[in-house]
C-alpha cells in the first residue's frame, strides 16, 4: 500500500515524515468503532454510537458554515527519549473562499523545558491553497512544497492528508473507514473524540484526539500520539470565528544572495 506524503503542522514541528490518507472498501459499524478503544477516564462518560455519529455529522456540517477563524496557538511536544519538552507559541489564521482553504501559522516564541530559547522565533507555516511554505527565520531556511497537482482542490483539514488535520467538513463514513472512533463526553462539557488508524501501515501515528467545544463547533485542543508514545498537543485560545477580516497569506521567497537556503519542491518532483 502506498503511503502518500503529507506536509504541515505536524511534519514541520514534531516529526520528520507524515503519512497519507487511504480509504478502505467497507464502512464499519459504529459498535465496532467504539469497542476498539478503551481510553476512558473517570471524569468522562462514554458516548453512545448515536452520539458519536451526531458529533461527526456536526463536524461535517461545520465545514460549510466555517468561513474563517483565528486563535492563539500553543504547541507542546514531549520528547520521550530525552525527556525534554518544547513549546511553540504563536497564532493561527484560517480562511475559506469558495473551494479554496488557506491557513497561516506564525510562531514567535520557542520554550524548551520552561525556559525561553527563542523569544523571536520567526517561524511561519503557511498553506495558500496549493503550496505549503515552511519559513524558519531563525535558521534562514525557506521550504516551499506543492502538495497537489495544479488545478486540484486540497482540503487542508483532511485527516492524515491535509497539512492541518482537523475533522471538519469530512463525511463521517469516510472517517470511519480509516479510523476506529470513540467519543467521550467530559464533565466540563467538552466532546472528546479519539481516532485510531485501522491500518497502521498507512498512518505513522498511533492516535489522534480532539477536544471539541460544542458551542464553537470546532476543536480547541488536538493531540497526536506517535507510535513510540511521543505526544504533541496543540491548544487554541482566544478563538474568533467568521469575523470576515481579511488576512494576507502571501509569503515572499527570499532573494538570491540574502543568506537564506531556499528549497522549492514542485509536485512533479515529489
Amino acid at each position: 500500500m502506498t503511503r502518500r506524503r503529507c506536509v504541515g503542522l505536524w511534519a514541520a514541528l514534531m516529526m520528520p515524515v507524515a503519512a497519507g490518507f487511504a480509504f478502505g472498501s467497507a464502512t464499519p459499524t459504529l459498535e465496532a468503532s467504539n469497542a476498539a478503544i478503551a481510553d476512558s477516564t473517570p471524569a468522562s462518560k462514554l458516548a453512545s454510537q448515536a452520539e458519536l455519529l451526531n458529533v461527526l455529522h456536526a463536524l461535517q456540517d461545520r465545514g460549510t458554515t466555517l468561513k474563517d477563524f483565528s486563535a492563539n496557538l500553543r504547541v507542546r511536544v514531549h520528547h520521550l527519549r530525552t525527556d525534554e519538552t518544547d513549546i511553540n507559541i504563536g497564532k493561527i489564521w484560517y480562511q475559506r473562499q469558495g473551494s479554496t482553504s488557506r491557513f497561516d501559522i506564525h510562531f514567535d516564541i520557542l520554550a524548551v523545558d520552561g525556559a525561553i530559547a527563542r523569544k523571536h522565533a520567526d517561524h511561519d507555516l503557511v498553506f495558500d491553497g496549493r503550496w505549503f511554505i515552511d519559513r524558519d527565520g531563525a535558521a534562514k531556511i525557506f521550504r516551499k512544497t506543492e502538495v497537489a497537482p495544479p488545478g486540484s482542490v486540497v482540503n487542508p483539514l483532511k485527516l492524515g492528508q491535509g497539512p492541518l488535520p482537523i475533522p471538519i467538513g469530512q463525511d463521517p463514513h469516510e472517517v470511519l473507514k480509516d479510523f476506529h472512533a470513540q467519543l467521550l463526553l467530559n464533565a466540563n462539557g467538552m466532546e472528546h473524540l479519539i481516532l485510531k488508524p485501522r491500518d497502521k501501515k498507512v498512518f505513522d501515528f498511533d492516535k489522534l484526539q480532539f477536544w471539541i467545544d460544542p458551542k464553537l463547533g470546532i476543536p480547541v485542543k488536538i493531540r497526536r500520539t506517535d507510535p513510540d508514545g511521543t505526544p504533541t498537543t496543540a491548544t487554541f485560545t482566544n478563538i474568533k470565528i467568521n469575523t470576515g477580516k481579511a488576512h494576507d497569506f502571501h509569503v515572499h521567497v527570499p532573494a538570491p544572495g540574502s543568506g537564506w537556503t531556499v528549497i522549492l519542491q514542485p509536485w512533479k518532483s515529489q
